[in-house]
């Protein structure tokens, strides 16, 4: 069986921007995997360039989503850009142990952008998917 991240239906919030988005997560939790079982100075080479995606990634991605939140009067936003500062603030760690070379960061970034897509997405964004459908009915 294979462990390799997949984009499964149950990550769908329904909004197409923001599905894109986190389908490009979850092929960096892709590449990340994939690089686990590389050796050691490959696994740290692909989890600093992974590490540097993902950082760069979660900015855009959580701006592109805030403003549609904005944009839509979603009264949940307040919250949801602090619980966004919290997963930047862990992504940016993780970029920086990397950069210094740690030697768990891959696996750290796997798990940490698991609880993301499973957490976050599914108890989160899913409610900004429910609160944009209720306002096209």
């Amino acid at each position: 069986m294979d462990d390799r991240p997949q984009f499964i239906s149950e990550f769908l919030v329904g909004i197409p921007l923001i599905d894109q988005e986190h389908r490009q997560l979850v092929d960096i939790a892709g590449d990340i995997y994939d690089s686990l079982g590389s050796n050691e100075v490959t696994a740290q080479a692909a989890a600093r360039s992974a590490a540097a995606r993902l950082l760069a990634y979660t900015v855009t991605h959580f701006a592109s989503e805030e403003a549609l939140m904005e944009a839509a009067g979603y009264p949940e936003l307040e919250a949801h850009r602090q619980l966004h500062q919290q997963l930047l603030h862990q992504a940016n760690d993780m970029a920086m142990r990397a950069e210094l070379g740690d030697q768990y960061v891959p696996g750290d970034l796997s798990h940490f952008i698991y609880v993301w897509l499973v957490k976050h997405i599914q108890a989160q964004d899913k409610r900004f998917g429910e609160f944009m459908a209720a306002r096209k009915d």
